[in-house]
């Protein structure tokens, strides 16, 4: 099985901190395969904004918290959805839309701009008579 632990012969799966890194480079790839048409839902190892912010860079649209809400309960999305926040703002993101996709360069500035043009097309234009 490639795992290096003691529990490697169990049964059962893992999830958590173990399998973050693969987890996001697997969010990469399918964001790429897919254009980033498709919503992608970014998931293993969600314990903090960082890791959620790396998500979402990734491609993902939404992120889920799992094995560490169990461990910290449910005051963890608070503080994940505070660093999350603060990440954005530093780097001057103000919407989770700015962040999606990020890490694909040009796929990220064709859908940026194609929301840009559909917001402009939805806005009302008021002309004083």
């Amino acid at each position: 099985s490639g795992l290096l632990s003691k529990a490697s012969g169990e049964e059962g799966g893992l999830s958590g901190a173990p399998i973050k890194d693969m987890s996001t480079e697997c969010i990469r790839k399918m964001y790429h395969l897919t254009n980033g048409e498709i919503p992608i839902i970014g998931v293993g190892g969600v314990g903090s904004g960082h890791d959620a912010y790396e998500k979402l860079k990734a491609g993902a649209s939404l992120v889920q918290i799992y094995s560490m809400l169990v461990y910290e309960g449910p005051g963890l999305v608070s503080r994940v959805r505070r660093e999350l926040a603060e990440i954005m703002l530093e780097n001057g993101q103000r919407k989770v839309e700015d962040v999606i996709g990020i890490d694909h360069e040009e796929i990220y500035w064709r859908r940026r701009e194609d929301r840009s043009r559909n917001e402009r097309t939805q806005e009302k234009i008021i002309v004083d008579e």
